[in-house]
């Protein structure tokens, strides 16, 4: 009985305590991912960075772009966000364009994705764009968290690969990530979320403890190479077993991008946009941290990327003798895109079997 009545006492006490702090509201609640990483600027009525749009008519051609930096154009002024930017450089080609951006500093797939789903539970699209980096998003998308700004790390949505398809996601974007609130205070103190979400991932390749000879080119980086969580993980050679992992579960994460957006009577095309250092590499070269060496060859990384996009539309677009950050950077590529897709005619409206809603 003593027993019985300590636990009861204990339980009063732990749900007086979880009341007092839910009636004070702390801790504040952690929401999983993010959707804008600045304050201010013009937000759409989805929530992403970008112009508020007009109630659209059966006859709009609407465009989503989703990605990452690209897309969010922190550096486009707030009347030339990326949106207008790029329906601007559509309409010559298609008066009807309607242009809606889904993307964020830091996002891969696992984001871009929940971002599509989100869009498509209410509205419509003709021709879907991920503007993805496949070297930064093959690490991004396996690990439990990400960088929403330089030197900020957030918590995300994550999915995990079992066999060759996909589960989850852990929580929907801007989910709380803690129901109660002594849990919320006492989990981050006692849990790692990366480190315990990487128990589910393959173990990772510890490299060798020499440079590897007769390859002279010797770089010293600051990534975690050891771990895989770096965009030169696709450039290791031999691949190891947590950057196959990821290649397939990015694979994955792109064909359920593109078949919801199938689903929904739009067309899927992914944009690629290298830079000029990374097509000059032609040689394997040596890396190393904290005394951990491998070998990192473009021809790795190629074949990894042919491998994220093999079956799907994808289009690249080459690197210009200009700073990609900069707004008129961004409109040169925006330019260069609209003209890409005109040509492969993707800016007509494939046959409905049904109306247009």
């Amino acid at each position: 009985m003593r027993n019985i009545f300590a636990i009861v006492m204990i339980g009063l006490c732990v749900a007086t305590i979880e009341l007092a702090m839910r009636y004070m509201n702390w801790p504040r609640p952690i929401a999983s991912g993010w959707r804008t990483t600045a304050k201010g600027g013009p937000i759409n009525q989805f929530g992403w960075r970008g112009q508020a749009t007009r109630p659209r008519g059966p006859n709009d051609f609407v465009v989503v772009l989703t990605g990452a930096g690209g897309v969010e154009c922190l550096s486009c002024p707030a009347d030339e966000t990326l949106d207008a930017t790029f329906e601007r450089a559509l309409r010559p080609y298609n008066p009807n364009v309607r242009v809606i951006t889904l993307g964020s500093t830091g996002y891969s797939q696992d984001q871009e994705y929940l971002a599509l789903k989100n869009y498509f539970a209410h509205e419509r699209a003709d021709l879907v764009i991920a503007w993805v980096s496949i070297a930064d998003d093959v690490p991004a998308n396996m690990f439990r968290s990400g960088h929403p700004r330089p030197g900020q790390t957030a918590v995300k949505p994550t999915f995990a690969l079992f066999g060759k398809d996909i589960r989850g996601p852990t929580e929907e974007i801007g989910q709380p990530l803690y129901r109660g609130k002594i849990w919320a205070l006492l989990r981050p103190l006692i849990i790692d979320p990366d480190r315990n979400w990487a128990s589910v991932l393959p173990k990772p390749d510890p490299g060798t403890d020499s440079p590897a000879k007769g390859i002279e080119t010797v770089s010293h980086v600051d990534d975690l190479l050891e771990q895989q969580r770096t965009p030169w993980a696709i450039w290791l050679t031999p691949r190891p077993a947590r950057v196959k992992y990821g290649i397939e579960l990015t694979r994955a994460l792109f064909r359920h991008m593109h078949d919801i957006a199938a689903l929904r009577g739009a067309r899927f095309a992914i944009l690629l946009t290298p830079s000029e250092a990374e097509l000059q590499t032609s040689a394997p070269l040596t890396l190393e941290h904290a005394g951990h060496w491998f070998v990192a060859d473009p021809a790795a990384r190629n074949a990894a990327i042919a491998e994220v996009t093999d079956g799907l539309d994808t289009i690249t677009l080459p690197p210009e003798d200009h700073e990609l950050a900069s707004p008129e950077a961004e409109q040169r590529i925006m330019a260069r895109l609209a003209e890409a897709l005109n040509e492969r005619n993707r800016l007509t409206q494939q046959a409905l079997l049904g109306p247009r809603r």
